[in-house]
């Protein structure tokens, strides 16, 4: 069995949005659009709000103004990110460190409401190396080094089956190895017309796709392939 091949149809549009942190506006009424197959690439020099930005996106943070919405195939337009969205933080993976591997990935399944038998799972874990008997149901998550962890996180996120994924520094803790396996989900991902919102400082495995990007420094914006 293999997780959902079904093409996406969903379109993620912001408008006007802006964020304030006490008295510094850290962001000021961006609007875009990213569309089915997009892969777009924040950009822009530390503390320009690349971060504070996926962290909204993903509706951890509150905007200050503005709206953010998904368009969908039956043209309803809906601001539930929860059911839309699977979003990867910067060196922290939203694992359960006491657990191990196989726990890990059933309950984030469970939790959507997802198939979360060994069939769907075990595919996944061996393409991220991480099917080995002692790794999958042995060893509690806290025990892996950095590198296991972040690929245990996207093989989680390759799981969550959501139209629209928010990455920020995926790559960190990979090998060549994992880096290649990360490309190959991300182009499958592309190919079902799925959303990627991403923040990387390595864009070389990027540069294979067509890539927009929206440049964060002030009088920039969104450019595109």
């Amino acid at each position: 069995m293999s997780v959902s091949t079904s093409r996406i149809t969903e379109v993620l549009e912001i408008k006007q949005l802006s964020f304030r942190y006490q008295y510094k506006v850290i962001l000021s009424k961006l609007s875009f659009t990213v569309n089915p197959g997009d892969i777009l690439h924040i950009t822009g020099p530390n503390g320009s709000g690349k971060t504070t930005l996926m962290s909204i996106l993903a509706g951890l943070r509150k905007e200050s103004a503005g709206q953010i919405t998904f368009r969908l195939s039956d043209g309803m337009i809906t601001d539930d990110r929860r059911t839309h969205v699977e979003y990867l933080p910067a060196e922290a993976n939203a694992l359960f460190g006491k657990m191990d591997a196989m726990s890990n990935l059933r309950f984030w399944r469970k939790l959507r409401g997802l198939d979360a038998s060994d069939p769907y799972l075990r595919p996944v874990l061996a393409r991220w190396d991480l099917d080995h008997p002692l790794i999958r149901e042995n060893f509690p998550v806290e025990s892996f080094s950095t590198g296991m962890k972040r690929r245990l996180a996207l093989a989680r996120l390759e799981l969550s089956e959501t139209p629209c994924w928010l990455l920020d520094e995926p790559l960190y803790g990979l090998d060549t190895k994992g880096i290649e396996t990360f490309q190959n989900m991300l182009e499958k991902h592309h190919s079902l017309n799925g959303i990627t919102v991403i923040v990387s400082h390595d864009i070389a495995p990027l540069e294979k796709f067509p890539v927009r990007r929206l440049d964060l420094t002030p009088t920039a914006g969104v450019k595109g392939a």
